[in-house]
């Protein structure tokens, strides 16, 4: 039965976005590029309202079959920026590293206009909203003062860049090759965070095992999706496999205090991941495995690991990435992430430790725990209901320290939500209160019922 709208497509809005004929030129652009899309459609609208444009299946698709394949000449990379002819000549002189020169890149693009090649790229894209444009208080809005600490912290960071930038190429005379109009710091600053933005919300990287934080023009046009997935491969002329992936991040970079920003992704240091319980493994890597710079004449390839309908939207996902880390790094949140964490601190033994819970998962850790504190307290043997209570009141505690008010608070919304981003930072809110709830009542029922037990 196709009832998830984000799955299947809504074929009114559909219709009414392809009258535009922005994307018919696009896929004429990707045609000459030589992509292969004879199997997928785009636009598509999803959502409940059709508001989220994404690539659906073109007709009824096999699981094993390949989706799509594109070129990997295509692709924008700080290598091929700085091997292009005129601004790649440019951009390489000034020796910026690749998140920045990709944001020049596009700044240039986007100042050429029409001109472009990659105009009808950028026609069709639909730019992120991201927290830090947001206003002071629609950030406050959110509540996690984590989430907003690092938000803010991001902020403050993309700024300091866009000083550097400009003032460099402010020396070398060159502010008119990236940035339209007045060639003010202010106006430079306003253009470089729209193009950082958009180079931040699309580039790929871990799904195909590239060297470089890369573009792919029409793979990038795809959402996330959550809880499916398609093979990402990097396969030869014969279509021989050269890699294979399923994921985009690995949950090692969306740890609950260890979270990667900004677009850096380091993940945690072997003494950091020493620090942390969690009952789902924590999935580590190693800095080698991003070292693939696609040869000459390959392609990237999507294949289908399920049967798709025709209009299904193309199984794409991002990694398993908690909401904190979407919200931050993407501009939304997936109701219901399964990936979706807390982390509450201990110490044990004098050692500060990060208990990580899953939504709807289990907590036998983090109840082991809880009884090594209280027997590192003196307490050799203790109740199953003493250890319980301590964990309910850990989680309350943490969520007093993250939200600064009581998970007992009912939440009183006076506020009409008609601004969008109090909206979505309400729902973020919403659902990181739902896995403290879910947690605490998991371990009142099991406190109930030894005091059930305790009176049979």
């Amino acid at each position: 039965m196709q009832s998830d709208p984000f799955q299947f497509i809504d074929k009114e809005a559909t219709q009414e976005l392809k009258k535009d004929s922005k994307y018919e030129l696009f896929r004429k652009w990707c045609d000459e590029q030589g992509m292969n899309l004879e199997k997928v459609s785009f636009p598509c609208a999803y959502g409940p309202t059709g508001f989220l444009i994404g690539v659906g299946a073109r007709k009824k698709i096999k699981a094993g079959e390949w989706i799509l394949r594109t070129p990997c000449n295509s692709r924008i990379d700080s290598e091929t920026i700085r091997n292009s002819p005129g601004i790649g000549q440019t951009i390489n002189a000034l020796d910026f590293h690749q998140d920045f020169t990709l944001s020049l890149y596009f700044m240039h693009q986007n100042l050429l206009g029409s001109q472009s090649q990659l105009y009808y790229t950028i026609q069709v894209s639909n730019p992120a909203d991201l927290p830090f444009l947001w206003n002071d208080n629609e950030i406050e809005f959110i509540q996690d003062k984590h989430a907003i600490l690092l938000i803010k912290q991001m902020r403050t960071q993309i700024l300091k860049d866009a000083e550097e930038i400009y003032n460099k190429l402010l020396e070398t005379g060159c502010v008119d090759k990236f940035c339209s109009g007045d060639q003010t710091k202010e106006n430079f600053f306003q253009q470089y965070l729209i193009s950082w933005q958009y180079v931040l919300t699309r580039y790929v990287w871990y799904e195909f095992y590239l060297k470089y934080h890369t573009m792919t023009p029409f793979i990038e046009s795809m959402n996330h999706t959550h809880g499916r997935y398609s093979f990402h491969q990097l396969v030869d002329s014969e279509g021989r496999i050269l890699t294979q992936n399923t994921i985009g991040i690995p949950n090692c970079y969306s740890i609950p205090g260890f979270e990667s920003i900004n677009g850096h992704y380091f993940p945690p240091a072997q003494e950091e991941l020493d620090k942390i319980i969690s009952e789902i493994e924590i999935e580590t890597v190693e800095e080698t495995s991003f070292s693939i710079i696609p040869p000459e004449g390959t392609f990237f390839q999507m294949v289908s690991m399920y049967d798709l309908e025709e209009g299904e939207q193309i199984p794409y996902n991002y990694g398993h990435v908690t909401n904190k880390s979407h919200l931050i790094n993407y501009g939304f949140i997936i109701k219901n992430n399964q990936s979706d964490c807390i982390s509450i601190k201990i110490r044990i033994k004098g050692y500060e430790k990060n208990i990580i819970l899953h939504r709807n998962n289990k907590n036998d850790k983090f109840l082991g725990s809880c009884k090594q504190i209280l027997q590192d307290c003196g307490l050799v043997t203790c109740s199953n209901s003493l250890v319980y209570q301590i964990a309910i009141d850990l989680i309350k505690q943490q969520y007093v320290f993250d939200f600064g008010k009581s998970l007992d608070e009912t939440e009183d919304l006076t506020e009409n939500l008609e601004n969008s981003r109090k909206r979505l930072a309400f729902e973020y809110r919403t659902q990181q209160r739902q896995i403290y709830t879910y947690h605490v009542a998991q371990l009142q029922n099991l406190l109930q019922g030894e005091k059930s037990n305790q009176f049979q």
